[in-house]
């Protein structure tokens, strides 16, 4: 009679929980679709349409003058560091390493950051900074600006609310642009969080349909 509580009790841990769990992978659907950024454009400047969906860049590797990066199929944000790193620049370094944080729970997970400095030390660097899974390429100020760049019409003054050392960019396992967001914003960096597990999931659920 003893055994009953114990046994009520692994019921209650161990089986309700994975209940739970595939009535959710059974019936739960995503009802938060990130959006899409930067669209193709044609040679008549119009944005290119086929079978009435907007066909969006894809950008599976960043050309650069130092060289041709590939980003694979991870969830990539893309961030800049510039030569002189402020104080607004040491917070978003801050932000990112939260972001590095996330990589035990979505491996996929990169960070790109592009630097005009090819030798990054610095006390006020994150230790991470440069280490598996948060790689630096070197660019010039130009180069890091188109690939930071916004291109989606409505989103065009967003973009220019926080300089470029502050401003990052979430890319998909395919290559398409998802987000752009403020380092330097707590909220942010939230949000950004938030969508990374997004991706995430998707890629599981995509991986084991």
């Amino acid at each position: 009679m003893k055994n009953f509580p114990k046994a009520g009790l692994l019921i209650v841990t161990l089986v309700i929980p994975a209940l739970i769990f595939v009535m959710l992978r059974l019936f739960a659907t995503n009802h938060y679709d990130l959006p899409y950024f930067n669209p193709q454009v044609g040679g008549d400047g119009k944005v290119v349409i086929v079978n009435g969906d907007t066909v969006f860049q894809k950008r599976e590797t960043l050309q650069l003058a130092s060289g041709d990066y590939k980003l694979g199929n991870e969830i990539s944000v893309i961030s800049f560091l510039p030569k002189d790193c402020s104080d607004t620049c040491k917070l978003v370094l801050s932000n990112l390493k939260r972001i590095y944080d996330m990589r035990s729970e979505a491996n996929s997970l990169i960070i790109k950051t592009l630097s005009e400095d090819s030798v990054l030390t610095s006390s006020a660097y994150p230790d991470e900074l440069g280490k598996e899974g948060w790689g630096t390429l070197r660019v010039t100020n130009t180069e890091a600006g188109n690939i930071l760049n916004v291109e989606s019409a409505s989103w065009k003054g967003k973009a220019e609310l926080y300089p470029i050392e502050s401003r990052l960019v979430l890319i998909d396992g395919n290559g398409y642009t998802r987000g752009f967001y403020d380092g330097a914003d707590p909220e942010e960096i939230d949000r950004l969080m938030a969508e990374v597990k997004i991706l995430n999931y998707e890629n599981k659920a995509s991986a084991n349909p």
